[in-house]
């Protein structure tokens, strides 16, 4: 479970003045959203948030109708909805320009990281989750500011702990726990002393103090799924696998009735690798192959958020990208400009001073091979970002290598984003096995997919598909 899904249900406090809704209608509706959202039954507050905007677009009070926008965003990032999130933060940006409102535009900022990260933009969601909280800060209501540092203290957390920064991983676990605690935060600690510190005795510790803070009972259910996982953790690292089963199997039903399907994707990997060092090979089995189908599933679903045209993110990316290349042509322009200065100077040297001149048109040259080298490394980020399965790879391969994807689609204009996707892997020379790893496949998957597209193309058995795919261009 990523801090994507996690604290949206404290993020944001009820909308307490509705003024197209009556006093006893306000209090009915909070009272629902509040039960919805403990219960993670985020379809049916969505439904609720968007009666509430179209009964009150036309009229009330315009910052309780921001709040609205910005809370519909959020349920929607729960239920991984990201264009329709974008959507409702626009709506949100567009109105609080009247407004300048400093707590809606900390919880705009948020959301977009929220959704940059579920689009495989971490960076750009590391740059908005620390704006975001830059001007939490300055949040005047004590409480709406507490709620707000904590869930995007948490959230960024998750994307040092993917990036394998821990000491920044421990440093925002431990500002969200001291800020407000909850189980969430204290089962992410021990989760952080159980698998990355393998100091038992503070994980048992935080655990303890999940399990008294949700006992308390004003916290929702998938904090306890997360509590049971970890407690799964600490019993696995101690190698009592039997306890460990039962802790991952009752944090499963808990993910199962939520409907939560990356929750569902993590402990059944747990399971497996609990079941594997116990030797029960069987459930074992069991276990891999629903974590298998799941995966691909979310995949498949990443693919299509991945192909959705979200104008802010695109907006974001044009804009650098014009950037950098207004500054890559300038430094062209005024290296030209100096080289044709010099030529026509050095012309004018005398003969005695001819070593000179070559020396400067030397030193030039130089200059104008290492802009070029400055030019080839932008293509080699591709590397990278293939090795990384980002959402940019296929977008930038097609920039770096047009000839090739258009030698593609002559042979056949149909082949789908998928397929040129994988191609584009064996283009760059990585095997079945990598190209696995990377996009979390197995590796008979690769291996079939990879028979399919030799056979599409026409590639003989004895040729090399990577010199086959090099030779069309």
């Amino acid at each position: 479970m990523t801090c994507k899904n996690i604290f949206a249900i404290l993020l944001f406090l009820p909308l307490f003045f509705f003024s197209q809704y009556s006093k006893r209608e306000v209090e009915d509706f909070n009272r629902k959203i509040s039960q919805l959202r403990k219960d993670g039954k985020f379809g049916d507050a969505l439904i609720l948030y968007k009666k509430f905007i179209e009964d009150n677009k036309d009229g009330g009070n315009r910052q309780e109708l921001l709040h609205a926008y910005v809370q519909t965003a959020n349920v929607l990032s729960n239920l991984s909805r990201a264009k329709e999130s974008i959507e409702y933060l626009e709506l949100a940006e567009k109105g609080n320009q009247d407004f300048h409102n400093t707590e809606i535009e900390a919880k705009i900022l948020g959301e977009y990281g929220r959704n940059y990260y579920a689009l495989g933009f971490t960076q750009k969601a590391i740059e908005y989750y620390t704006k975001s909280i830059d001007l939490s800060e300055n949040i005047k209501d004590e409480k709406s500011k507490v709620a707000l540092l904590q869930y995007l203290y948490g959230l960024r957390s998750s994307i040092y702990e993917e990036n394998k920064q821990f000491n920044n991983l421990y440093i925002d676990l431990h500002d969200s726990y001291k800020i407000n605690p909850d189980t969430y935060s204290a089962s992410r600690l021990a989760k952080y002393f159980t698998v990355y510190r393998k100091n038992l005795d503070s994980a048992q510790f935080y655990l303890k103090k999940g399990e008294e803070l949700f006992n308390a009972g004003k916290l929702p259910i998938f904090q306890k799924s997360i509590l049971l996982r970890n407690y799964g953790r600490y019993y696995f690292e101690k190698k009592d696998y039997d306890r460990a089963i039962s802790y991952y199997t009752q944090s499963l039903e808990i993910s199962e009735y939520l409907k939560k399907p990356k929750d569902i994707l993590d402990t059944n990997k747990l399971l497996y690798e609990v079941y594997k060092a116990n030797k029960d090979n069987e459930n074992a089995g069991k276990s891999l192959e629903k974590y298998s189908k799941i995966n691909d599933s979310l995949s498949l679903e990443h693919k299509k958020i991945q192909e959705t045209p979200v104008k802010q993110i695109l907006r974001e990316k044009d804009k650098v990208v014009k950037k950098e290349k207004t500054y890559l042509y300038l430094i062209i322009i005024v290296l030209i400009i100096i080289l044709l200065l010099s030529y026509f100077i050095l012309r004018r040297i005398s003969k005695s001073n001819r070593e000179e001149k070559l020396e400067i048109i030397s030193k030039n040259e130089i200059q104008t091979q290492e802009l070029k080298l400055k030019i080839n490394e932008s293509f080699e980020e591709v590397i990278q970002l293939a090795k990384d399965n980002s959402v940019e790879f296929f977008t930038r391969f097609k920039e770096v290598y047009p000839e090739f994807i258009a030698q593609l689609l002559k042979i056949d204009p149909k082949f789908r984003v998928s397929e040129l996707t994988l191609l584009a892997y064996f283009y760059l020379g990585f095997n079945s096995k990598d190209i696995a790893t990377y996009t979390f496949k197995s590796v008979n998957t690769v291996r079939s997919r990879k028979y399919n597209l030799r056979k599409k193309l026409g590639i003989l058995p004895e040729e090399n598909m990577e010199l086959w795919l090099k030779n069309l261009v």
